[in-house]
C-alpha cells in the first residue's frame, strides 16, 4: 500500500484539535446563519413580464380592442428583448402582458415600454392613463378580519385603520384591504324639479365637474424658497355636495345642489359580502415579498391582532386566519423529526455492526452535513423554504452513506490489525476514493437543476443547492473530522472473557450476519457471475415487468396526489 503518512486524512488524524475545531466551526456558524436565513412559502422568482393596464370607461370590448389594443401593439413593434405581446380587451379595460426574452435586462425593456406607450396620441379621449409595471409573484402571509355589529361605514373606517396600522410595523411592506365596498355619493334628481328650475341634467353635471377639483395654483417665490399653492376643492362626502352652487342669481340669490336634490351618501352596489363567525366582516391581506420573512411577518400581525382585541368594545372584533407560516412550521418540523429519527436509526443500526463510539461519530456526520449547508445557503441566495426543507428531506437517506462506509473500513482494520492512527488511516484510506466518487456522482445528478431557468428556476435551484451542499459537507466530515475521532477513541478489547449486553448482542448479530454472507448471499453472488445472461435477462424481466405494470394501469399515474385540504370551500 502507498505511504500511509500522506494526504488530508492522515494529516488531520494527526491532529485532532484541527479536526474538532473544524467540527465546531461547522456547527457554531451554522446555527448562527440558520437564525439569519429567511424564511419564506417559496422561493422567490423574477417574471420576465411587464403588465400594461388601460382603462377605458364606458367602451365595448370591440372598442377597446380597436382604441387600445391595436395602437399599443403597433408603438411596441421593434422594441428589442420582447417575446411576445398578448393583450385581452374586456369591457371598460384592455390589459397587456408583455414577456421579455431572458437575455434582456428586464429594467431596460420596462423603460422601452412605458416611453413608447407614454408617446402614444391616438388614444380616445376617454381613455385614462396606462399603468405600466413589472409583473411580481407576491406570497399571502396571512389574512386578518374585522367584524363586528357595528354600521357598515364604521367598519370600513376601522379596516383601514387596521390596514394602516399594520403596514407602520417594521418588517411588514404589503397590507391590502379585500371585500371593503367602495364609497358612493348618489345624487337624485326629480323630473318634476327639473322642469321646476328650468334645470337640464348636463347643466348640474357640469357644476358638479365645475365645483368638485383639487387646483394648482402656481407657486409664490420666496428668499426661504418657493411655496406651492394649490386650491383643494374635492367633495368627497354628502355636505360637500350639498353645499356646490348650481346656479347664481341677479340678486345675489344661490341655487344649491342640496336644494334640488337628494344625496345620498353611502356605497356602491356590490353582488359580494363577506361574513366572520355569522357577522359582515372586512379581511385585510398581508403579503410576504422580497425580502420580507414569512414567520417574521405572521408572528407580528398575531401579536398585533391580540394586543389589538385587549382595546376594542363588545361590539367589534379582529381576528387572524390562513395563516401559510403554518406549512412553513410544519416543513421545518418534519425536516428536524426526520432528523431526529434517522439519526437515531443510523446510532442503533450502526451499534448492532460496529461498536457504539463508532456508530455515534458517524452518526455525528449528520447533524455536521445539514449544519454545513445552513451555514452556506446564506451566501448562494437560498431560503429556508417549502423547497429547500423537501431538499433537506430528500438527502436525509444518503448524507452518511460515506461515513458509514469509511467508518466500517476502518472499523475492520482495527479489528484485524489493533487500534492505532495507523490502521484507521489506511482503512480510511482504502475507500476513500470510491466513497468520494460516490458522492461525487450523486452531486452531478442534482447539478442540472442549478440551470433549470424559466420561471420555475429557482424552485428548482432551491432543492438543487440543498443536495448538493449536504453531499459536499458530508465528504468533508467523512474524509477530514471522522477519521480523527475514530483514530483518538477508546475502545475496550473485543475479545474480552466478560462481555457486556450490548457486546453479546453485538457478536450475535454479527454472527447471523456472516452465516447469512457465507450460506446465501456468496453461493447466489457465484451463481450469478458463472451465468451472466441468466442474470441479465432476471434483470430485463423485472424491468419489462415494470413498464407493463404502468401501461395497464396496475400502478396508476396520476398528475397531483391526493392529499386532505385545510379548509373547506363550497360554491353554489
Amino acid at each position: 500500500m502507498k505511504n500511509w503518512r500522506k494526504g488530508l486524512i492522515y494529516w488531520f488524524s494527526v491532529n485532532p484539535v484541527a479536526a474538532n475545531l473544524l467540527m465546531v466551526i461547522i456547527i457554531l456558524v451554522g446555527l448562527i446563519s440558520l437564525s439569519s436565513i429567511r424564511k419564506e412559502m417559496f422561493p422567490t422568482t423574477q417574471i420576465n413580464m411587464v403588465s400594461i393596464s388601460v382603462a377605458f370607461p364606458g367602451a365595448s370590448p370591440l372598442e377597446v380592442e380597436e382604441g387600445i389594443c391595436l395602437k399599443v401593439e403597433q408603438a411596441l413593434n421593434g422594441i428589442k428583448g420582447i417575446d411576445k405581446i398578448t393583450c385581452t380587451a374586456a369591457e371598460n379595460f384592455a390589459t397587456v402582458v408583455i414577456e421579455v426574452d431572458d437575455a434582456y435586462e428586464l429594467g431596460a425593456v420596462t423603460n422601452d415600454i412605458k416611453n413608447k406607450v407614454d408617446g402614444i396620441n391616438s388614444f380616445p379621449e376617454q381613455v385614462e392613463k396606462p399603468i405600466i409595471s413589472q409583473l411580481d409573484i407576491t406570497m399571502q402571509a396571512i389574512y386578518v378580519s374585522v367584524f363586528g355589529e357595528v354600521s357598515p361605514k364604521e367598519l370600513r373606517q376601522f379596516a383601514f385603520d387596521v390596514r394602516d396600522e399594520i403596514i407602520d410595523i417594521p418588517g411588514i411592506s404589503t397590507v391590502k384591504v379585500e371585500g371593503a365596498r367602495d364609497l358612493e355619493v348618489s345624487i337624485e334628481v326629480s323630473e318634476n324639479t327639473l322642469r321646476k328650475y328650468s334645470l337640464t341634467f348636463d347643466e348640474i353635471a357640469l357644476a358638479i365637474r365645475s365645483s368638485s377639483m383639487d387646483l394648482p395654483a402656481g407657486a409664490i417665490k420666496s428668499k426661504t424658497g418657493d411655496i406651492l399653492v394649490r386650491a383643494l376643492g374635492l367633495a368627497d362626502t354628502q355636505e360637500d355636495f350639498g353645499n356646490i352652487i348650481v346656479r347664481s342669481y341677479a340678486n345675489g340669490g344661490v341655487l344649491k345642489l342640496k336644494d334640488i336634490a337628494t344625496i345620498t351618501d353611502g356605497f356602491s352596489e356590490s353582488s359580494r359580502f363577506a361574513k366572520f363567525d355569522g357577522l359582515e366582516a372586512i379581511s385585510i391581506r398581508v403579503n410576504a415579498i422580497g425580502d420580507d420573512d414569512i414567520i417574521d411577518v405572521t408572528d407580528k400581525v398575531k401579536k398585533y391582532v391580540e394586543e389589538k382585541q385587549k382595546h376594542l368594545d363588545d361590539n367589534l372584533h379582529i381576528s387572524h386566519w390562513s395563516d401559510i407560516s403554518h406549512y412553513v412550521h410544519g416543513r421545518i418540523d418534519l425536516m428536524t423529526k426526520n432528523l431526529f429519527l434517522g439519526a437515531l436509526l443510523v446510532l442503533l443500526i450502526l451499534t448492532l455492526f460496529l461498536r457504539l463510539k463508532v456508530a455515534f461519530w458517524v452518526m455525528i456526520g449528520l447533524p455536521v452535513a445539514f449544519l454545513g449547508t445552513f451555514m452556506v445557503m446564506g451566501y448562494m441566495g437560498v431560503t429556508i423554504n417549502m423547497l429547500s426543507l423537501f431538499g433537506f428531506i430528500l438527502v436525509l437517506g444518503i448524507v452518511v452513506d460515506d461515513a458509514i462506509v469509511i467508518g466500517e473500513s476502518a472499523y475492520k482494520e482495527i479489528q484485524e490489525k489493533g487500534h492505532t492512527v495507523e490502521n484507521v488511516v489506511k482503512g480510511a484510506q482504502k475507500v476513500a476514493l470510491p466513497a468520494t466518487f460516490g458522492v461525487l456522482t450523486t452531486v452531478a445528478a442534482f447539478v442540472p437543476l442549478l440551470f433549470v431557468g424559466t420561471i420555475f428556476g429557482s424552485f428548482f435551484e432551491a432543492i438543487g443547492w440543498v443536495v448538493i451542499l449536504n453531499l459536499l459537507f458530508s465528504l468533508i466530515e467523512s474524509k477530514l473530522i471522522l477519521p480523527a475521532h475514530l483514530s483518538h477513541m477508546k475502545l475496550t478489547d473485543l475479545e474480552t472473557d466478560n462481555p457486556g449486553f450490548l457486546l453479546r448482542i453485538q457478536r450475535r448479530v454479527n454472527l447471523l450476519l456472516d452465516n447469512f454472507i457465507k450460506n446465501k448471499y456468496q453461493p447466489l453472488l457465484y451463481k450469478a457471475v458463472r451465468r451472466p445472461y441468466l442474470a441479465t435477462l432476471v434483470f430485463v424481466c423485472v424491468f419489462v415487468l415494470s413498464i407493463v405494470m404502468l401501461r395497464t394501469g396496475v400502478v396508476r399515474f396520476v398528475m397531483n396526489p391526493q392529499f386532505s385540504a385545510d379548509y373547506i370551500y363550497a360554491q353554489v
